[in-house]
């Protein structure tokens, strides 16, 4: 008898020139640039001249997995702030002190400078802990800035701040491209040995049973 056996063709897309149907050539550079803003709209070709096909919205794969660690970056930003606020503040939890001599945060009055502060940053603290736990980060990040920035302005404006230093300086951009990698390709192993094992494991069952 003739086994058909499946060929299985795993092709990776690499990162080529953006062209258009009006350049035969990879466009310049300093022309690249200018277009930056409406790269969802270019045809994008694979290593093998395979169309990469846009996402819902007409976005490119790249500008969807940028949304995403938009909103990812977001809610680390926060949590750094919360922390921080957490190292300020001499408390072991919301409102309640470290030290027993200290003046409770949580009373209506509060009579030196250093007191004030700690309610301050007591409530900040709440407040953006609340805001992480009750409100959602939908996929538009700045609405749930804008929804912080309506309670409490300063905070929501330290947020963006340390976003942005996480995003420039924090964030590991190079680590995300090579665990990204190394996971393609063990799962890529992993799935053909489970596809190999499925084809011919279930042949040899059947030839075995008859």
């Amino acid at each position: 008898h003739t086994c058909l056996e499946p060929v299985i063709v795993i092709m990776s897309v690499r990162r080529v020139p953006w062209v258009t149907s009006n350049h035969s050539r990879p466009m310049a550079k300093s022309h690249a640039r200018r277009h930056l803003g409406r790269l969802h709209t270019r045809t994008r070709m694979g290593s093998d001249g395979d169309f990469v096909p846009s996402f819902a919205g007409g976005i490119s794969p790249e500008r969807f997995a940028a949304n995403s660690l938009k909103r990812m970056i977001t809610h680390a930003a926060a949590r750094i702030v919360l922390k921080q606020m957490e190292g300020i503040a001499p408390q072991t939890g919301i409102g309640k002190s470290a030290d027993p001599g200290a003046a409770d945060v949580n009373a209506p009055h509060h009579h030196t400078d250093a007191e004030r502060n700690v309610a301050n940053i007591a409530n900040r603290q709440k407040l953006l802990q609340d805001m992480l736990t009750d409100v959602p980060m939908g996929a538009d990040p700045n609405e749930w800035l804008l929804e912080l920035a309506r309670k409490d302005g300063l905070l929501a404006v330290r947020v963006a701040e340390a976003r942005k230093g996480y995003c420039q300086d924090g964030f590991g951009w190079d680590d995300v491209r090579r665990l990204c990698s190394e996971d393609v390709d063990t799962d890529n192993q992993t799935l053909l040995q489970a596809i190999m094992q499925e084809q011919y494991g279930g042949s040899d069952k059947q030839q075995s049973a008859q």
